[in-house]
């Protein structure tokens, strides 16, 4: 990867967004590059790490295994999200999850030493990184509260309740929410299958609650019901 390259990767990521090209600059001295091809596993179950890793082309998807053997999806990071920051304030870690790609991805890497050094010589950084961090656990207490409903369409509805905060409103006064994955990775986050989604979309529809638009856009006729 080219400086140039890394500059670019470092400018993705949220909580550099407040700095210049510069300072970008300088950060992007520490960076390293990691190529992944498809299905290769960045960390998995126990693995020691110390490293801040950025997407800067691709997809992964970060996961857990549960009891019963089934995958369960945490979520999906795409361009410019980041994951590992817990390595940064606890030395010899072990991840409890699994990240894999989706398809042939680029990672930026930052080592806890480098990180480190960059919160110093910008302090500011501290705060925007405490925001995601705080963010990133409302949404695994959200994911968690979800998955404690039985009915899987109160899971879906509950799940679709929390998407409509970033959503618009159109003429009619209905709401369109794009949903962030697909439905098979739906059924991996709610904790359920495939076609136990596709039961729950499809009553929900019969219901008047909502109507598919496509298989990522669902509008919402009566918001009380969610």
């Amino acid at each position: 990867m080219e400086k140039e390259e890394e500059r670019h990767c470092v400018s993705l990521v949220p909580i550099f967004k407040a700095l210049d090209q510069d300072d970008l600059g300088k950060i992007s001295q520490n960076i390293t590059s990691r190529q992944l091809a498809k299905g290769e596993i960045l960390y998995s179950l126990n693995d020691n790490d110390d490293t801040l890793y950025i997407v800067h082309t691709g997809e992964l998807k970060n996961y857990r295994i549960l009891e019963n053997g089934k995958e369960q999806l945490i979520r999906l990071l795409g361009p410019g999200a980041f994951t590992g920051e817990w390595s940064i304030f606890k030395s010899d870690i072990k991840h409890n999850d699994y990240i894999e790609a989706l398809e042939p991805t680029e990672i930026c890497q930052l080592t806890r030493q480098g990180f480190k050094q960059v919160l110093g010589q910008y302090p500011e950084i501290s705060m925007s990184l405490l925001q995601h961090m705080s963010e990133r656990l409302d949404i695994s207490e959200n994911q968690t509260a979800t998955l404690a409903y039985g009915s899987i369409t109160k899971r879906i509805t509950s799940y679709l309740a929390d998407l409509i905060i970033n959503s618009k409103v159109n003429r009619e006064g209905t709401i369109q929410i794009a949903l962030p994955m697909t439905r098979k990775d739906l059924a991996s986050y709610l904790g359920t299958t495939p076609e136990s989604v596709t039961r729950g979309f499809n009553k929900l529809e019969k219901a008047g609650v909502i109507e598919s638009i496509s298989n990522k856009i669902i509008q919402v006729h009566d918001f009380n019901s969610l």
